[in-house]
């Protein structure tokens, strides 16, 4: 007989999370083409938008880079990172740190989201990066 909690959890398989996640991918993965194709044009849009916020803060941004949709922008403060994932979560921005020191501000957005979801996400980081100047 099984305790309460013993019969459930991620490690176990045949979890109804996987099989949904399985169906998701095999929806969004059907128009390969397509779904490249717009990746490579969220990640153009990154792109655009960390070298703008680095021509404006160059004192403090050290460096931008990433493939795709995942993407880092680097600063000289090592403390940077995070009071700008900070303040971007108080504008309703999720953001994470990376880095041997946690100097990075990592993106990592759905590959599912819009140009206009992106824009609006990449217009709070901007928003949290002059804040924390």
């Amino acid at each position: 007989i099984w305790e309460p909690g013993e019969h459930n959890g991620t490690f176990r398989g045949n979890n109804p999370a996987f099989v949904t996640a399985t169906a998701a991918l095999e929806t969004y993965w059907t128009d390969s083409p397509a779904m490249e194709k717009q990746t490579r044009a969220r990640g153009e849009q990154i792109e655009r938008e960390l070298a703008a916020i680095r021509v404006e803060n160059l004192a403090e941004v050290k460096d931008y880079r990433g493939r795709g949709l995942v993407w880092g922008l680097e600063f000289h403060d090592r403390t940077r990172a995070s009071r700008v994932a900070r303040r971007a979560f108080e504008l309703g921005l999720l953001v994470e740190t990376s880095g041997p020191e946690g100097e990075v501000v990592k993106l990592l957005p759905a590959l599912t989201i819009t140009a206009e979801e992106l824009d609006e996400g990449l217009k709070v980081l901007a928003r949290a990066v002059r804040e924390t100047a």
